[in-house]
């Protein structure tokens, strides 16, 4: 047995037993709500503000700690809903060090994949005026609802942005800004982020009760 593995031995158990005990726990006692089968990888940051909801389905994956992800995660998955507003996460989903912000609503679906440090918000934050800006640093900002539906993969670095909609199965390429409504299959790269390509419906994967 190697010496590195017999140091990294105790740290390993109490990493093991904060995942299966008290980061599950952490996420529940932040007002989530998610369906069995959780699994938290380290500790998340959730912000749910008073009549804020955050529910998620079965089968969740959150990895937070640093070299649980062969790209490095950069920061701990941080997912803040604004007072009144609504974070939806379907099952089988996952996220690496994903940073999502709803002050109004974001929508994720099934089987979604969120590549590392990537971002998902539906707001501007700011106004765009400066006079406004002046008057209030915040108030005033844009809002639209995020909508991601089923089996959608964001590569690393995406950013989405307010009023985005990506389609059944969409890709999205590392480092892409997401703005816009994108079809069912369509593979999406740049910044700001065009179609690439559109995958055929067969390669999809769509369960056939869903065609």
């Amino acid at each position: 047995m190697r010496i590195t593995t017999l140091v990294r031995a105790p740290l390993t158990a109490i990493e093991m037993g904060s995942d299966g005990v008290l980061w599950p726990l952490w996420v529940r006692l932040s007002g989530a709500h998610f369906g069995p089968g959780l699994r938290v990888i380290g500790r998340p940051v959730l912000r749910v503000g008073v009549g804020g909801v955050l529910v998620g389905g079965s089968r969740v994956c959150l990895v937070s700690r640093r070299f649980a992800n062969p790209l490095v995660v950069s920061r701990p998955c941080t997912f803040t809903v604004s007072r009144g507003g609504a974070l939806e996460i379907g099952s089988e989903c996952g996220f690496s060090g994903t940073v999502i912000v709803a002050r109004e609503r974001v929508t994720i679906g099934d089987r979604v994949l969120v590549g590392a440090n990537s971002t998902i918000v539906d707001t501007d934050f700011h106004p765009l005026r400066a006079a406004v800006r002046l008057e209030h640093p915040t108030r005033g900002a844009r809002t639209a609802p995020v909508v991601i539906e089923d089996d959608v993969f964001i590569g690393m670095g995406v950013t989405v942005l307010k009023g985005s909609h990506l389609g059944h199965g969409c890709v999205v390429g590392a480092g892409a800004v997401v703005s816009g409504t994108f079809p069912p299959g369509a593979i999406v790269a740049g910044n700001p982020a065009r179609v690439v390509r559109i995958l055929s419906f067969e390669s999809l994967g769509k369960p056939e009760g869903l065609r």
